[in-house]
């Protein structure tokens, strides 16, 4: 019997090495049309199509370069994917002219098992907008798109990119479990209305670790109904800090809880950490 259980060790480390011998797929957008100085969101939905169909593990590469995309929805997946943005990827510097008028820049919706990586950088142009932005001071005010919005996400991770100078929040992470965002870049000048860093809101199990987020308002903003959230190695300013809110605006809304802060430096924030809520909030 000890021969037996011998054998049973040694052969399983050999059959898993054959099994994952053959690396994820990579599909360039070059591939599917992509030019520089042209909008690249037909060959970007193309290859997210063909890859997120694929039941082995995949790569979308946007290449070095500087690149425009207009607006694109990515949705779903079958297998781990990994959209690697080496480039800079850019926004159309004016408002107003997206397809979808209601629409973020660039949304990713239903993904597992998805890394967001590359070290390239998604360039919102915001500077115009930011002119026509009042919504610091008006709840009705026109909507202008955020530069990454991730609903319905699941054991992803978000590292080493940048966001810069997005009209309107950088990242927008709602409904999401077991998301990290490593090693990510914020960076928006510190009168940039609006610009939050990243937002979230019904999310469990969020980990921003070591990352550096300049901007004009909340470094990280925290919504209603989230939970286990770890801010941990994260410089922030300028900027308004980390808040939790604002919150108190519906009665609707649902506790946050389990908010951690570890070793996060503050360089000219007009706040460390504080809870926001509205003066008129609804009985709950």
């Amino acid at each position: 019997m000890a021969i037996n259980f011998i054998t049973i060790i040694f052969f399983l480390p050999l059959l898993a090495i054959n099994v994952n011998a053959q690396g994820p797929v990579t599909y360039d957008i070059t591939k599917y049309g992509a030019k520089p100085g042209a909008d690249i969101s037909q060959a970007l939905m193309d290859a997210w199509k063909e890859a997120s169909n694929s039941t082995s593990p995949s790569i979308i590469v946007i290449p070095r370069g500087t690149w425009s995309l207009s607006q694109v929805m990515l949705v779903g997946n079958k297998a781990p994917l990994e959209l690697q943005v080496q480039g800079t990827v850019q926004a159309n510097p004016k408002t107003g002219q997206l397809p979808n008028k209601d629409g973020e820049w660039i949304t990713i919706n239903y993904v597992n098992y998805f890394t967001l990586s590359g070290g390239g950088v998604f360039d919102g142009q915001g500077q115009e907008a930011w002119k026509q932005n009042d919504c610091h001071k008006n709840r009705n005010c026109a909507k202008l798109p955020m530069n990454l919005s991730f609903n319905f996400i699941n054991n992803s991770i978000i590292r080493d990119v940048t966001t810069k100078d997005s009209k309107n929040f950088h990242v927008n992470c709602i409904s999401s479990h077991n998301v990290t965002f490593l090693r990510f870049t914020i960076s928006a000048p510190g009168d940039s209305p609006n610009t939050d860093g990243i937002h979230l809101g019904r999310d469990t199990m969020i980990n921003i670790t070591d990352s550096i987020i300049k901007t004009g308002d909340d470094c990280v903003s925290i919504g209603d109904e989230t939970k286990e959230v770890r801010i941990q190695n994260v410089t922030c300013g300028p900027g308004h800090g980390i808040s939790v809110g604002s919150l108190g605006g519906y009665a609707s809304e649902k506790d946050v809880q389990g908010i951690y802060v570890k070793n996060c430096t503050f360089i000219g924030t007009q706040n460390g950490v504080r809870v926001k809520t509205w003066p008129s909030a609804p009985d709950s």
